[in-house]
């Protein structure tokens, strides 16, 4: 076979191949997967990367001064805080509740808590719109809105619950990464000591509902309030 010939039969199967890849089925598990791996990577663009959830004045505060710290922070969001709210609230938003977004916006601790939600979920909102054709309203806040994306989009609840609040921690443990200092090999560490706890948590959302929602998480709240009179900072809240 010369030269040519071969370089023909070698295209020919290679197109072969990309055929089948493109027309074989795809799990709907899988497609859930690799989408909202999309929505919560950092490269998607709401911009997650500029907000600290008041997390760069505690570092500053010395309240979290290492990987320690940083971990049982982002816990107490999880377990009192923000974390479990934001879960029940997409539970909500999935299931059609219409009162979701009101209390999920009052329920903001300060100003720049409630335009970090409102911000994120207005980017999130047109970055959805424009790849995915999902429609969302005005004026809602962020985990409100993947709610009710994740609906529009027929993906599973619980794994987008699961995968929001890994997308949040993980954002938050960025700036721990940055701010504190601590290393990337401290921050992968925090995070994988979450697991368990975000296990634990979706766990409890299963049967909770917005009767549920309420935060003990005290000291995250002061401390995104008093990061709205910080000077200087890096992040927008």
């Amino acid at each position: 076979m010369n030269m040519r010939m071969m370089a023909g039969t070698i295209m020919h199967i290679t197109t072969i191949t990309i055929i089948n890849r493109n027309t074989s089925p795809m799990s709907d598990s899988s497609r859930d997967m690799m989408i909202l791996q999309n929505w919560f990577s950092p490269a998607f663009p709401t911009g997650a990367f500029s907000y600290s959830h008041g997390l760069e004045t505690a570092i500053q505060d010395g309240l979290v001064t290492d990987e320690t710290h940083l971990q049982h922070w982002l816990e107490m969001l999880l377990v009192c805080g923000t974390g479990r709210n934001d879960g029940l609230f997409i539970k909500a938003a999935y299931e059609g509740a219409v009162e979701a977004n009101r209390l999920c916006l009052a329920l903001s601790a300060g100003k720049e808590r409630q335009q970090e939600s409102i911000e994120l979920a207005r980017a999130f909102s047109q970055a959805v719109r424009a790849s995915y054709d999902i429609c969302l309203p005005e004026g809602l806040a962020y985990p409100v809105a993947v709610g009710m994306a994740a609906r529009q989009a027929d993906i599973d609840m619980r794994l987008t619950i699961q995968s929001y609040l890994q997308g949040f921690v993980g954002n938050l443990i960025s700036v721990g990464v940055r701010a504190i200092p601590i290393g990337q090999q401290a921050g992968q560490n925090c995070l994988v000591g979450l697991y368990p706890v975000i296990e634990q948590l979706m766990a409890e959302l299963d049967t909770a509902s917005l009767d549920d929602v309420g935060s003990a998480a005290v000291m995250s709240d002061v401390m995104a309030m008093k990061h709205e009179i910080s000077i200087p900072r890096i992040y927008r809240t």
